[in-house]
């Protein structure tokens, strides 16, 4: 941290964790310098050496305030003390024109503001923006009784859309994905669907130790895990994922995951790094600029053949060893992420391929409610999830304080959290909003859930009729 213009080593807390005098306080300061040579630095770190350049050269803020007369903060929920104090130190001098804009109930990061002190977004003059026209009244009414950090009455003037309650037992949970992605076919215009798969979100990826069944999202889609390049076919779901993004508009994420994912490939091919993206040059006849362009292909080109894929697969092979300068070492591991046919249903770490045959559904792509933040869904599932503790759900306890049409910024500390991150999860589709809970947890509220304008369903009935 910077004191006074000094820098000092600091632990997790924002406070020296050793004496400076005692050996272990001059070890940890001797570290903290070998660590500086090297480069390696923490966020706060960052935000420290800023501190501390401003601190000995003043100056630096009036140039940046020069250079940024008006300034939008957006996202500013989530800005940390830290970060805003920073922000006011460069763009406090009168002259710059500061604009904040967030939703304080979307606050989802540990390191914001301090909510037992008085906050500085945001200010009591503030104009409220209480108008969606992503969704309509029905999710409004949901959204408004989830806001915990201020109460607000959220109008929906989008489609009206449907909310509904999926029901499971310990021997449907599999069964959970698909039935929502056929909810989805029938409600929702099946174009949108394809320009904008339906999203499975979960608070929680992975299971960590708890006893309790389901407690993660990997529960109910067993096959999706967080390192795309150990799965088989992980390279085709990832491009399949990407090319999601780029339809729905997000070039930016659909480039992003597909480099990531041959750098997945470049590692378990054993030729090193591949360099970050920006780094690559755009000359057609370097290495970079043929990277740039099988990038493209395989995000425009249809995908609907072995040998359309093996064609762009092999090319990325004899590419790797020209954008590492190493020769390729590990290609037998290849053989699987590489070669999967494209469009056959397939265990998937992102996009979870549904087994349903109906043509009609579109296969939905799964991930964190966190990850969603800011994204527009045509259809949305929340599945529930065991929360910190390992003992409680989220969807669960987000249903008992809806029933009891409790003021959520009054409930236990547990259920705020809970119904926090739900908010965002349930404030990203247009059509369709759909939350699954284990039947011996959520049939006690499917009354006054129905009462509420939600269909509530049973997994069991909505099985696909045999052929």
């Amino acid at each position: 941290m910077c004191d006074v213009g000094d820098l000092i080593a600091t632990g997790p807390d924002g406070t020296p964790p050793f004496k400076a005098s005692s050996d272990s306080g001059q070890q940890f300061a001797a570290l903290k310098e070998t660590l500086t040579e090297r480069g390696v630095f923490r966020y706060h770190d960052m935000f420290a050496l800023a501190e501390h350049h401003l601190f000995h050269h003043p100056q630096l803020a009036l140039a940046a305030a020069h250079r940024f007369p008006f300034v939008l903060l957006d996202e500013m929920q989530d800005t940390s003390d830290l970060q805003q104090r920073l922000l006011d130190k460069v763009f406090g001098p009168p002259g710059t024109v500061v604009q904040r804009v967030g939703d304080i109930n979307q606050r989802i990061f540990a390191d914001a503001p301090d909510a037992t002190q008085p906050s500085s977004f945001p200010l009591p003059h503030a104009a409220q923006l209480p108008v969606s026209r992503r969704f309509g009244s029905k999710i409004a009414a949901l959204a408004s009784d989830l806001t915990v950090h201020r109460r607000q009455r959220i109008d929906g003037a989008g489609h009206d859309g449907t909310v509904a309650l999926l029901l499971f037992d310990d021997d449907t949970v599999a069964e959970v994905v698909p039935a929502f992605e056929r909810m989805a076919a029938a409600t929702v215009p099946r174009q949108m669907l394809l320009d904008n798969p339906p999203r499975v979100l979960g608070a929680r990826l992975t299971p960590r130790g708890a006893k309790v069944f389901p407690q993660s999202l990997s529960c109910y889609v067993p096959s999706f895990t967080t390192t795309p390049a150990q799965a088989t076919g992980s390279l085709i779901t990832a491009t399949r994922a990407a090319q999601a993004h780029g339809r729905s508009g997000d070039n930016h994420a659909a480039v992003t995951l597909l480099w990531n994912a041959f750098r997945d490939v470049a590692r378990l091919a054993s030729v090193g790094g591949l360099p970050p993206l920006r780094r690559l040059d755009r000359d057609p006849a370097t290495a970079g600029g043929r990277a740039r362009l099988l990038l493209h292909e395989m995000l425009t080109n249809p995908l609907d053949s072995h040998v359309e894929w093996a064609v762009l697969t092999g090319r990325l092979l004899r590419l790797l060893p020209d954008l590492t300068q190493s020769p390729l070492k590990g290609v037998a591991r290849l053989t699987d992420p590489l070669a999967h046919m494209p469009y056959v249903a397939q265990p998937a770490p992102v996009p979870h391929a549904s087994a349903d045959a109906d043509q009609g559904v579109v296969a939905s792509l799964a991930g964190s409610i966190q990850s969603a933040k800011g994204e527009t869904h045509a259809a949305t599932l929340i599945l529930e999830c065991v929360e910190r503790s390992g003992k409680k759900h989220d969807v669960h306890q987000v249903l008992g304080l809806l029933s009891r049409q409790q003021d959520a910024s009054k409930a236990m500390v547990t259920v705020q959290r809970a119904a926090q991150l739900i908010f965002v999860g349930a404030t990203r589709p247009t059509h369709l909003l759909a939350f699954a809970a284990h039947r011996t947890r959520a049939e006690p509220y499917a009354e006054a859930m129905t009462a509420r304008g939600w269909s509530v369903h049973d997994i069991r009935l909505l099985r696909p009729m045999p052929l």
